[in-house]
C-alpha cells in the first residue's frame, strides 16, 4: 500500500539555499506509515496540473498541518489575524482534492487539511476563532505547552468512524486558530469540542476523514491515535481491493 502525503512548505527565513522554500512532511507522520508497513510517498507543491498523475501513483492521501489557507481562493479578504498563507501549496491541494473525489480515493485530512478539504468541497472556514467564533467560552485551541501533549478533549460523535475508536470522547492537543465554520454538503460533524468549534469531519461512505487536531503527535504515547491511522489504512485497503 502507497499513501501520498502532501508536502508543507518551509517559510521561515534560512541562510541554506536548500532550505529556502523546501517542501517536507512531518517525520511524525512518515514514522506511524513505515512503522505500520506503509509506503509514503511526498507529494511536492506542484502544478496543479500534475495532481491526477500524481495520485494515480498511489492508493489514499493524507494532507497535513500548514499554513493558512489564502482567502482569495474561497472569495474572502485576509482580516488582520489571518496567518502565513502560501497559494502554489493551496492550488496544488485544491486540484487534488478534485481528483481525489473523481477516482473515490480515501482521505485523510489534519489540521490544515479539515480546512482545505472542508473549503474544496464547498464548506467555510473561521480565519480566526478568537475573533470570529461566537463563543464566550472559547477553549485555548492554539495551546502554549508542547505540542504533543494533549490539552483538551472532544466529544465524538455516536455511529462515526472516530467513535469506532475513541467512544464518546478523546484528549486531544490543539495547534490551529482557524477552524471549520459551516461544513460542506455531504460531510457531517464527527467530533466537537466543549465550546462548540468542529474538530471532525466525515462523509456517509467512508473515503473522507477529517481532523483538527495532530493524531501524528500522539500516536507514540496513545495507541487509540496510532489506531485512527491505522482505521485509514483498512479503508485504503478495502478501496484498493474493490478497485481490483
Amino acid at each position: 500500500m502507497r499513501i501520498g502525503i502532501t508536502a508543507d512548505i518551509n517559510l521561515t527565513l534560512t541562510n541554506s539555499i536548500n532550505l529556502k522554500l523546501a517542501n517536507f512532511a512531518p517525520k511524525p507522520l512518515l514514522d506511524v506509515l513505515i512503522k505500520n508497513k506503509v509506503i509514503p510517498i511526498i507529494f511536492p507543491i506542484a502544478s496543479p496540473k500534475m495532481a491526477k498523475e500524481l495520485l494515480e501513483t498511489v492508493d489514499g492521501i493524507i494532507i497535513p498541518g500548514g499554513p493558512d489557507v489564502a482567502p482569495f481562493l474561497y472569495q474572502a479578504e485576509p482580516i488582520l489575524q489571518n496567518g502565513a498563507t502560501y497559494q502554489p501549496r493551496d492550488e496544488f491541494e485544491l486540484e487534488l482534492i478534485k481528483q481525489i473525489q473523481l477516482a473515490h480515493k480515501p482521505l485523510l485530512g489534519i489540521c490544515r487539511g479539515i480546512q482545505i478539504v472542508n473549503l474544496a468541497l464547498g464548506g467555510s472556514v473561521y480565519q480566526d476563532l478568537t475573533t470570529q467564533f461566537p463563543s464566550p467560552n472559547l477553549l485555548q485551541h492554539h495551546q502554549k505547552t508542547l505540542g504533543n501533549l494533549p490539552v483538551h478533549t472532544v466529544k465524538i460523535s455516536q455511529g462515526s468512524q472516530l467513535f469506532q475508536i475513541f467512544g464518546h470522547s478523546a484528549y486531544v492537543n490543539s495547534r490551529h486558530h482557524q477552524a471549520v465554520k459551516e461544513p460542506a454538503p455531504g460531510l457531517k460533524i464527527s467530533a466537537q469540542s466543549s465550546d462548540g468549534v468542529i474538530e471532525g469531519l466525515e462523509d456517509q461512505a467512508g473515503l473522507v476523514q477529517l481532523v483538527q487536531w495532530h493524531p501524528e503527535n500522539l500516536w507514540q504515547n496513545d495507541p487509540l491515535e496510532e489506531k485512527l491511522f491505522q482505521q485509514f489504512f483498512k479503508r485504503v485497503e478495502k478501496v484498493k481491493q474493490a478497485h481490483c
